[in-house]
């Protein structure tokens, strides 16, 4: 029965320092209020870490984007003065032959 009395003392305990610091209990639960709001509300501190987290990834993927972009133009301002890379690339990408050329293809079994 130790364990029962030990419990009513300490709820008695509370209870008592409920009723005669009011104005503190009240602040304690405004606080605990505010910095719950604080931290998982819609403008909260796990918002912005998730959405800093999403900000690095997006500028990465940007820069990314941004130097396939450089690549890319580079490319064209080749073909546009290049009429070796116009071949190149009409060989490579199109399978496009000169007039009168013949092109072999190597057939390679590769059941054996």
């Amino acid at each position: 029965m130790q364990n029962g009395s030990e419990r009513d003392g300490v709820i008695k305990s509370v209870a008592r320092f409920i009723k005669y610091n009011k104005k503190v209990v009240l602040f304690l639960i405004v606080l605990g209020g505010l910095l719950a709001f604080a931290s998982v509300g819609n403008k909260g501190l796990i918002s912005r870490l998730k959405m800093e987290s999403e900000k690095k990834g997006l500028e990465e993927q940007l820069k990314t984007e941004q130097m396939k972009t450089k690549e890319l133009q580079k490319d064209i301002e080749e073909l546009k003065s290049s009429d070796k890379k116009i071949e190149k690339t009409a060989r490579e990408k199109y399978g496009m032959t000169k007039e009168n050329e013949t092109i072999y293809k190597i057939l390679i079994d590769s059941t054996k």
